[in-house]
């Protein structure tokens, strides 16, 4: 594994913990009629699609991270907001329920059918841009990445204090022609997905006790990948 020197700057990050809670699909109007009462309209964003596309080493050494239930994870994603475009690029570190987060702006970079925009692809918006420096030379401690599997879902986003809560609903996973090849072409979780992002280790939510959900460890990486190659 490479290790960042002294001379290459850290862009800023985001660093927060993360906790997952497994929605049942007879439970999904319930929690969203209880997420409204408490926490409506307290996003300025609140619903809308979220289409990440991950990328991985051909030998699939971050999937192996999440099926190995390492302690320390990481994700390289590039993310869009709708019509099969993508301007962001993440690099995600988790170590337990904490998360490192570092992003960075790129050219706008679409799909054309189901070929999707390679690592080579993904050039930012600034000459001289820190944030993705960076994250391209962590990328590289996996060697070459290829695309590895694309996840799309409905997040419904809220605020409160210090959290933020968002609820990932229809949930679909696709594979790309141009990369880490899978099984099928196309797959959807039987379940919703509710996420807490917090600074606090552990939250105290005042009507989470209604709401009784199932702490889960969830991957959508990890669980697209297996989905789209039928392991479960």
């Amino acid at each position: 594994m490479i290790s960042v020197t002294e001379n290459i700057r850290k862009p800023s990050k985001f660093k927060y913990y993360e906790y997952k809670y497994l929605v049942l699909h007879e439970q999904l109007d319930l929690v969203k009629k209880q997420l409204i009462n408490f926490m409506g309209k307290s996003d300025a964003f609140p619903v809308g699609i979220v289409d990440s596309i991950y990328f991985d080493s051909y030998d699939q050494a971050m999937l192996n991270q999440c099926i190995n239930g390492e302690a320390n994870k990481t994700k390289i994603r590039i993310r869009g907001y709708g019509n099969d475009s993508y301007n962001q690029v993440h690099l995600k570190i988790k170590n337990l329920s904490t998360v490192n987060k570092y992003k960075s702006k790129i050219k706008k970079i679409s799909l054309t059918q189901n070929i999707f925009p390679i690592w080579d692809d993904i050039s930012t918006t600034k000459q001289n841009d820190t944030d993705f420096f960076f994250i391209d030379y962590m990328s590289k401690n996996y060697g070459l990445i290829v695309p590895s599997v694309r996840v799309k879902y409905l997040r419904y986003r809220y605020r409160a204090f210090d959290f933020r809560m968002t609820l990932d609903t229809n949930i679909e996973f696709f594979s790309p022609a141009n990369g880490i090849s899978k099984r099928k072409d196309y797959e959807k979780l039987d379940y919703h997905v509710l996420e807490i992002k917090t600074l606090e280790h552990r939250p105290n939510l005042p009507f989470y006790g209604l709401l009784a959900l199932p702490q889960i460890s969830c991957s959508k990486f990890m669980l697209g990948i297996q989905k789209l190659n039928g392991d479960f």
